[in-house]
């Protein structure tokens, strides 16, 4: 590592030209790379991220798998990845307030004023909150476009609903209005989630203790930017009344032994199914789309009552001026790359010829090639990573300074683009994106850990292939030296 160090000092101008390919090569390969993962992030704020997944419905394209199924096809069918899945209902918490509780009433059904002091014509809305079971929180709009922030612990993840996890997101808003923190529990009527409002109302009403409400740990607190508090006309319509759990809950919560015997004792006479998880929508991501159609076929081959159909996710993404821009910045920097390694590769060969007698007299004087390899090498490695870092500092002072102008344009490009008969000059000058994303990208902590250290972190796995690359010509190099012929001498 001296030998390396006092070459570097005393080979000054070879070692700055070594440095300077690498530096470029890195820096360019982190900038493309933080470009494109911007590019990215700003077509899944118009589009969502489930571009190339596959639609599950039946032939009318209304819901029809349950999730249960799903699940067993996911762990058990070729060419299936993961799904992802939404389910959203009007439920009631056993002691948790909605938002607008004292503002919204309806009228009472008339079994239900035998309970309520006579006269009583109008109530509160027993289900007051929008239950959101997911797979994952990514994949829905207020996610994905900025609007939904979280103040305190995390979205409900992909790992969270493999864990079956009783993990609920509420807003700050409701948190405030019932005194609930991080760690807090929360119950669930699960006839809420598995009945209509009436007969939900009528057991609540009952107060019938033989079943044990589902109960959840608040995991996540979240911040809305849009208020529709106004213009809602029910209680669970309220952006702020919107709570998010794994949607494996739910299944879990279906096979409960009271609920599944309810349909047994109640008297109402009402028609009874089993406790269902049909998710509103349902994907299958696939590793290879275009298998669907085989896919589609051993599904139906099954027996289910419907057919099932499978259809492409369909968005216009394909118009869409990130994914565009992203293409070719991804084809540049794979341009960048290859030229790149080249120059890199004849430099360090000009430089090994230029020091051919310097390495023969090594050889000569009986050291082992390995070592001359690995001293040669060492200047190399050290010239890189001196270049990594420097790009890597450069890079957080790039972001820093146009990650906001960047995701500005992408933004105002993606709006234009969807305004017919209008220049697109009109809306890309003063049209800045969304609040929540421009406040996102001047928090360094967030750019950093979110584009900085992917970008840092893929282009020093890209160097340390190129380093292997180049360890290898080394030693071929070394391999070939006559000691003789090299300092003089004959063979």
């Amino acid at each position: 590592m001296r030998y390396a160090l006092r070459n570097i000092r005393r080979l000054k101008m070879r070692a700055f030209l070594t440095f300077s390919i690498a530096f470029g090569i890195l820096f360019l390969s982190m900038f493309g790379i933080l470009i494109v993962r911007l590019c990215e992030d700003n077509r899944e704020r118009f589009y969502g991220p489930l571009d190339g997944s596959i639609h599950v419905t039946d032939e009318n394209f209304m819901p029809f798998f349950t999730y249960e199924a799903a699940d067993t096809l996911n762990q058990n069918a070729e060419g299936i990845t993961k799904i992802s899945s939404v389910m959203t209902r009007p439920v009631h918490f056993c002691d948790m307030a909605y938002l607008g509780k004292d503002q919204y009433l309806r009228d009472t059904y008339a079994w239900e004023r035998m309970y309520y002091p006579s006269g009583t014509h109008q109530t509160e809305y027993h289900e007051g909150f929008l239950l959101c079971a997911v797979t994952s929180m990514d994949i829905l709009e207020e996610v994905y476009s900025g609007d939904l922030v979280m103040r305190e612990g995390t979205t409900i993840s992909e790992n969270n609903n493999e864990a079956c996890a009783n993990k609920i997101v509420i807003s700050a808003s409701v948190a405030e209005l019932n005194g609930v923190c991080l760690g807090d529990s929360i119950f669930l009527d699960p006839f809420s989630v598995f009945r209509e409002e009436e007969s939900a109302t009528r057991a609540y009403l009952q107060s019938n203790t033989e079943y044990a409400p589902y109960e959840y740990i608040v995991g996540g607190i979240y911040e809305i930017r849009s208020d529709n508090t106004l213009s809602a006309s029910l209680p669970h319509e309220i952006y702020e009344n919107k709570v998010y759990i794994p949607i494996s809950t739910l299944t879990d919560m279906a096979k409960d032994d009271y609920l599944l015997s309810y349909g047994e004792s109640n008297f109402v006479g009402d028609s009874y199914e089993m406790p269902s998880v049909i998710p509103d929508h349902l994907y299958f991501h696939m590793e290879n789309i275009e298998d669907s159609s085989v896919l589609e076929e051993k599904i139906n081959k099954i027996g289910f009552s419907e057919t099932i159909l499978l259809s492409p996710y369909m968005s216009d993404a394909a118009s869409s001026p990130s994914a565009r821009l992203s293409e070719i910045v991804s084809l540049l920097l794979i341009g960048v790359m290859g030229l790149g390694f080249v120059v890199l590769v004849l430099a360090v060969l000009f430089n090994m010829r230029a020091r051919h007698r310097e390495l023969a007299v090594l050889v000569a004087l009986g050291e082992k090639r390995s070592r001359v390899s690995f001293s040669f090498f060492a200047e190399i490695a050290i010239l890189t990573a001196a270049s990594l870092v420097c790009g890597g500092l450069l890079l957080l002072m790039a972001a820093s300074f146009f990650a906001v102008p960047i995701s500005d344009y992408l933004y105002a490009a993606e709006f234009s683009s969807k305004i017919r008969y209008e220049s697109a000059d009109l809306f890309l000058i003063g049209n800045g994106a969304q609040p929540a994303v421009a406040e996102r990208m001047e928090d360094l902590s967030f750019l950093f850990v979110r584009y900085i250290l992917p970008s840092f972190a893929i282009s020093a796995g890209m160097a340390l292939i190129i380093l292997l690359l180049i360890l290898g010509i080394v030693f071929l190099y070394t391999r070939k030296i006559n000691a003789l012929s090299g300092v003089g001498g004959k063979e």
